[in-house]
C-alpha cells in the first residue's frame, strides 16, 4: 500500500541523510513491522492474508478452510512479531555478529521450519475434511 512504500523511501532517505551503517540494522525489524500489518489488519479488516492466499488457488474455500486460514494468519502474525521484536532487540542490545547470525540465518530458518510444520497441518486437516 501507499503507506507502506511512503515508509520505505522515508527510511531510505535517512539511511542516506545519517549516511550511519548502524542504521542498515532496523530493516528487518521493519520488514517484520510490516508484514505484521499486513497479516494482523487482515484479520480485522478481511479476509485474513492466508485465506487470500489460498483462493488464489481454490476461490471456492469451503467454511472448514476459511477457519483455518484464519487461525494460520494469527499465528503468521505472531512470529512476525516475535520476529520484529528479537530483530529490534539484537540491533539495540547485541554485537553485530549475533544480529548477523539470527537475521542472516536463524530467522529465515524459523520461517522455513514454520512453512514446513503448517503444510504438515495442512495435510492433515485437508485429510480429515
Amino acid at each position: 500500500s501507499r503507506w507502506m512504500a511512503a515508509a520505505i523511501i522515508v527510511f531510505c532517505l535517512l539511511l542516506a541523510w545519517f549516511d550511519n551503517p548502524q542504521m542498515l540494522r532496523w530493516y528487518p525489524s521493519l520488514v517484520s513491522a510490516f508484514m505484521l500489518a499486513l497479516f494482523g489488519l487482515s484479520l480485522k479488516y478481511g479476509p485474513p492474508m492466508v485465506e487470500r492466499l489460498a483462493r488464489m488457488s481454490e476461490p471456492q474455500l469451503p467454511e472448514e478452510a476459511i477457519v483455518y486460514t484464519r487461525q494460520v494468519t494469527v499465528v503468521w502474525s505472531v512470529f512476525f512479531l516475535c520476529n520484529g521484536l528479537l530483530a529490534a532487540a539484537l540491533t539495540l542490545w547485541a554485537p553485530l555478529s549475533w544480529w548477523t547470525l539470527y537475521n542472516g540465518m536463524i530467522a529465515y530458518g524459523l520461517m522455513g521450519l514454520l512453512f514446513a510444520v503448517e503444510w504438515l497441518v495442512r495435510q492433515r486437516v485437508r485429510g480429515r475434511v
